[in-house]
């Protein structure tokens, strides 16, 4: 062969070899690749979004063109296959996975619709894809899908049981959901979530710590961190309403009941059927346990082979030149750990006002802890480790007193127990 052409095949095949590596590494040929792997997963659904995006960028991108023929056709041979299935299951709800199955057909086709012109690589004809339009078929999944929730709303409102009420409820919000403004729904999750509203009262707790109040009134502080969770969180309110302290003090004051009083159980549920409460919980700090500060240090020496100086002399040709001159540094460093910490520990119980048995019994807890480190040294700051370099730039801390380590761990042990009762309520 001729150098010249040979020169110049050489040259296109690198041109070729570059193109194809740029086509590789392109963000339309990873999407193509991803979409690949969700095929092989039997995804077709995210290999069908994922084409969509890879032919957006580049519509003549042939490894894309031929598997979106594929993942398009599985997608929605899966789905028409599952709507089929669940029609014919008879389910109560069954009609809320239908929903799910034309939202997910109407996702697909919308992104294979939004695709620009596609040809195919060797006849430049046009590709067409089979698009349809699902909105009707959703739309009476989702008047069925509320039909059937409003229905069972129904049924259980007829009952005066109060989780019967509450579950009510929650089928007229599930119909509201499909369909906003569905009849009388929302008149009627109302009323049933009114009836379905289950009233605590939360008695301040019992400290049989015996730290004798050292740390301030931690039973008041975990009773009103509780009421002051669940207040903040409207999920948890949907179905709960807690007894204010207020209301609370006022039948104390009126019942000329004492705190001793308060202490034993059957005076609480005393006090609960006089608030109106279906339950109350009572609770005890069992023990409250404080490390005070502790401080530990260690010293140690490091070293470091460093430039101490420079010096000047002449190379071979005579010319002067810089050098620099090594040697070992060495540091004493002295390493401070300080550290403190609280544990409170304690139980409760949820007690039914109208019977007077216990519902609900378990134990708490709530920790805190405090640790800080810091570092000082004499000799040479250039021997330090990185280590040591970051501990020697903070500063001392001063730990915490015991009522404030005291007062966090009330305050996570009231975190744990209101989380607690936000799922007891739902």
């Amino acid at each position: 062969m001729h150098p010249k052409r040979r020169s110049l095949s050489i040259g296109l095949l690198a041109l070729l070899l570059i193109l194809n590596s740029c086509a590789y590494f392109s963000e339309y040929a990873q999407l193509e690749r991803r979409a690949r792997d969700s095929f092989s997963r039997a995804d077709y659904d995210s290999a069908v979004l994922l084409l969509a995006r890879s032919l957006q960028i580049n519509p003549d991108y042939e490894e894309s063109q031929l598997l979106m023929a594929d993942a398009f056709l599985m997608a929605n041979r899966v789905h028409t296959e599952n709507i089929e299935e669940i029609k014919s299951s008879g389910k109560q709800f069954r009609h809320d996975r239908l929903v799910l199955e034309y939202q997910a057909l109407i996702e697909l086709h919308n992104a294979v619709r939004s695709l620009p012109p596609i040809r195919d690589p060797d006849t430049k004809a046009l590709i067409v894809y089979e698009i349809s339009d699902y909105q009707d078929e959703l739309a009476a999944a989702k008047q069925s899908a509320a039909e059937a929730h409003y229905l069972a709303g129904e049924k259980l409102a007829a009952s005066e049981s109060l989780d019967d009420q509450k579950s009510a409820a929650k089928q007229f919000k599930r119909a509201l959901k499909f369909v906003p403004g569905f009849r009388d729904a929302e008149d009627k999750y109302v009323e049933t979530r009114e009836a379905g509203i289950k009233r605590i009262a939360i008695i301040p707790f019992e400290d049989l710590s015996g730290t004798r109040k050292r740390f301030g009134a931690v039973e008041e502080l975990v009773a009103d961190e509780v009421i002051t969770s669940i207040m903040r969180d409207p999920s948890a309110t949907e179905f709960m309403e807690l007894i204010s302290r207020d209301q609370l003090d006022r039948v104390i004051e009126e019942q000329k009941l004492g705190l001793s009083g308060l202490l034993d159980e059957q005076t609480a549920v005393e006090v609960g059927a006089i608030l109106g409460v279906h339950e109350i919980l009572t609770g005890k700090i069992t023990q409250i346990v404080y490390a005070p500060p502790r401080t530990v240090d260690r010293s140690y020496s490091e070293t470091a082979r460093v430039v101490v100086r420079e010096e000047k002399y002449k190379d071979e040709e005579g010319k002067t030149k810089t050098r620099k001159i090594y040697g070992d540094v060495s540091a004493r460093v002295t390493h401070y750990t300080r550290t403190t910490s609280a544990v409170i520990k304690g139980s409760y119980r949820i007690v039914d006002v109208k019977t007077s048995k216990m519902i609900a019994s378990e134990s708490f807890e709530g920790k805190s802890s405090f640790n800080t480190e810091w570092a000082t040294y004499t000799g040479d700051g250039r021997a330090l480790s990185h280590r040591s370099r970051m501990a020697a730039r903070r500063k001392e801390q001063v730990a915490p007193v015991g009522a404030e380590m005291v007062s966090r761990a009330a305050s996570q042990l009231a975190k744990n127990l209101s989380a607690t009762l936000k799922i007891y309520a739902r």
